[in-house]
């Protein structure tokens, strides 16, 4: 071996090596958004535009010419809001109203464009059998390990609330509902993984197996516990916070002007589509790891089988 020529170690780089999901987040940062990136934003701003202006053209309707549009939430008691809701015909209205209707359709093309880039992020075919069917694997694998992870999570932070230290107090009134919030992420997460391994079968990339396909996509998820713990809180509190800033603003200003209202409603906009931008980095993120993890896996079968073969002919 020539000298200048480095020593070679274990500890070579190698395409097959185990990685955890941190260190796909820069490739995903830098892949691109794509047409369906487009799509997902165009589906969150829905949600947030669509159902508002539905909701205020249905107080324009039920309020008539009065007052109710422009000062609504200002001096209203529950008992005022009871008696529009059921006898103002305000109850009737809604459930013929677009808001409800356009905040279907923005989360089923949030849902839709979602899958779509992220199968295409993995060169999968994004076919609606996949996303359904790996729905239905998910409420059998993912369900019951995230309720009991996150009821010993929100329990422990509620004895940490009872113990009378104001810190711990505030920690447990702002985390128990992170944890909620978390864990419908974290299910999502796991959705992900089982859609795309859904796919893969289908394409022929994946082996064939339904229990084989229902562990990987476990295993995807939590054989790495911690750094996925960490994308998705990170995640969760980093949409949360942004909403929340807007309506904290929005709250201390208030709409005394239609240029207020304005400001904010666009500023909500903005916000969402800072969320939709944050969701499409991570399905980029869990669909490069999941390729990856898949490859670990099939190498590690090959290896494990040729293994076998030789001791069998030895024998």
């Amino acid at each position: 071996m020539d000298r200048d020529d480095p020593p070679t170690t274990i500890h070579t780089p190698d395409d097959l090596a185990p990685r955890g999901p941190w260190s796909f987040l820069r490739p995903a940062l830098s892949g691109g958004f794509g047409r369906w990136g487009w799509g997902l934003l165009a589906g969150w701003a829905l949600m947030v535009a669509g159902p508002a202006f539905s909701w205020a053209a249905l107080l324009r309707r039920s309020a008539g010419w009065s007052a109710l549009p422009g000062h609504w939430g200002e001096g209203i008691t529950a008992r005022d809001i009871w008696e529009l809701w059921e006898n103002g015909g305000l109850k009737h209205n809604l459930t013929n109203s677009p808001t409800v209707h356009t905040l279907g359709l923005g989360l089923v093309v949030v849902f839709w464009c979602g899958w779509r880039m992220q199968a295409e992020a993995v060169d999968l075919p994004g076919r609606l059998g996949p996303w359904l069917l790996g729905a239905l694997d998910t409420l059998l694998m993912g369900v019951i390990p995230m309720l009991l992870v996150g009821w010993v999570i929100s329990s422990v932070l509620g004895w940490l609330g009872n113990t009378g230290i104001q810190g711990l107090g505030w920690t447990a009134f702002f985390g128990r509902p992170l944890v909620v919030m978390a864990a419908l992420s974290a299910l999502g997460l796991q959705w992900w993984f089982l859609r795309l391994g859904r796919a893969a079968r289908a394409a022929g990339v994946a082996p064939k197996g339904y229990g084989r396909h229902l562990g990987r996509g476990f295993l995807a998820l939590w054989s790495h516990p911690v750094q996925w713990g960490v994308v998705v809180l990170v995640g969760t509190v980093l949409r949360a916070l942004l909403s929340f800033l807007v309506l904290l603003l929005a709250w201390r200003l208030g709409g005394a002007t239609v240029g207020r209202v304005w400001t904010f409603f666009l500023l909500q906009v903005a916000a969402t589509v800072v969320n939709a931008w944050l969701l499409g980095w991570f399905l980029r993120t869990s669909a490069l790891f999941w390729q990856h993890d898949l490859k670990v896996r099939q190498a590690r079968t090959e290896f494990e089988d040729s293994r076998r073969e030789a001791a069998a002919l030895d024998a």
